[in-house]
């Protein structure tokens, strides 16, 4: 189990065809755990936006789920989740992000960003020839952008409360943020894509046999 959760190895990465195996189990994983366990609860507390389809969604959000958000949510969010230093600096971007979006809580993001600034500069003092990041550097960025992307998706849900609205988004959106986010280190940004696109094309479908 500690090798699975430990999947940070530097330039070691799986083979291509133990990444696609690994992500059409996961897939499946959590398709019967969103459909399954979530979403009758979701049904039975009547919260809503959980089950949009092909007939309850425009041209516009289909294409945003299928193109526009694939190819901008993981080179915003996954840019910089190759592993190398090199790409670091587009981690900013989030705490940029929710700055904006979060205004209230600027100082939380502006605090956690310059976090990230002085663990990045200490490491290349500390190991000015390595090109990639620590295991602990890498992690903890691994841990914030999957929760900022899950967060980023709280206006999704539809409920009575801002604390279902929360929970239901972190129960519902984390679990692909998670695959999403090792796809991108394993194969790289254009698979992570291409992954987060089929995913979004089978929660339509799927929603849309199921609910409508």
């Amino acid at each position: 189990m500690i090798k699975y959760l430990h999947f940070y190895q530097k330039g070691q990465k799986l083979y291509k065809h133990k990444i696609i195996w690994y992500s059409i189990y996961a897939t499946l994983i959590i398709f019967c755990y969103q459909y399954i366990l979530i979403d009758p609860i979701a049904i039975k507390l009547e919260i809503g936006g959980l089950d949009k389809g092909f007939s309850n969604s425009d041209s516009i959000d289909i294409l945003s789920a299928l193109l526009l958000a694939p190819v901008l949510e993981e080179l915003l969010s996954r840019g910089f989740l190759s592993g190398k230093r090199k790409h670091f600096i587009f981690l900013f971007i989030q705490p940029l992000l929710g700055m904006l979006i979060f205004g209230t809580y600027w100082w939380l993001f502006l605090g956690i960003g310059f976090g990230f600034l002085v663990w990045i500069i200490h490491e290349r003092n500390q190991r000015p020839d390595d090109v990639y990041l620590s295991s602990a550097l890498f992690y903890a960025s691994f841990i914030f952008t999957t929760l900022v992307f899950t967060i980023l998706h709280v206006g999704n849900v539809e409920s009575s409360s801002i604390a279902l609205d929360w929970t239901f988004t972190i129960l519902g959106i984390l679990p692909a943020a998670i695959l999403f986010g090792w796809v991108r280190y394993q194969a790289g940004l254009a698979f992570s894509m291409l992954t987060h696109g089929i995913f979004n094309l089978l929660t339509i479908s799927l929603n849309e046999i199921i609910y409508l």
